[in-house]
């Protein structure tokens, strides 16, 4: 494995840790914020929300891990193009059965899933390139 598929990896990991740290306050909140009746389906709505986020860090780390010495350039830019489109159109889908088909409460069901489209950003990529 290279430097850069290490660093990355570790990354990634780093992210995972962070939605799974969001998804579980936001739960909470939500349940003793809403009415009374309601709040187990609140926090397993926040849940899901950080599991369509959580489920698209996957498939980054799946493509990181194709891309790894074993592909040429031009097909791991390929890889990663395409887990990118993967992973945009996984999220619209899921975020519309979520809301749509399932009927999730929406407000802990967003926060959840942006906020942990956030965690990108709080731990980064480590910048060790």
């Amino acid at each position: 494995m290279t430097h850069a598929a290490r660093v990355l990896r570790k990354g990634v990991r780093r992210v995972l840790w962070w939605q799974t740290g969001v998804a579980i306050p936001v739960g909470v909140v939500s349940v003793f914020l809403g009415p009374h009746q309601g709040g187990l389906a609140r926090f397993l709505a926040a849940l899901a929300g950080a599991s369509i986020a959580m489920l698209g860090t996957f498939v980054l780390a799946y493509t990181i891990g194709r891309t790894d010495d074993k592909a040429s350039p031009a097909q791991a830019q390929l890889w990663l193009y395409g887990g990118a489109v993967a992973r945009f159109f996984l999220a619209i889908i899921l975020l519309g059965l979520g809301l749509g088909v399932f009927r999730l409460s929406p407000l802990p069901f967003l926060i959840a899933f942006a906020l942990g489209q956030m965690a990108y950003l709080a731990p980064g990529i480590s910048s060790e390139l």
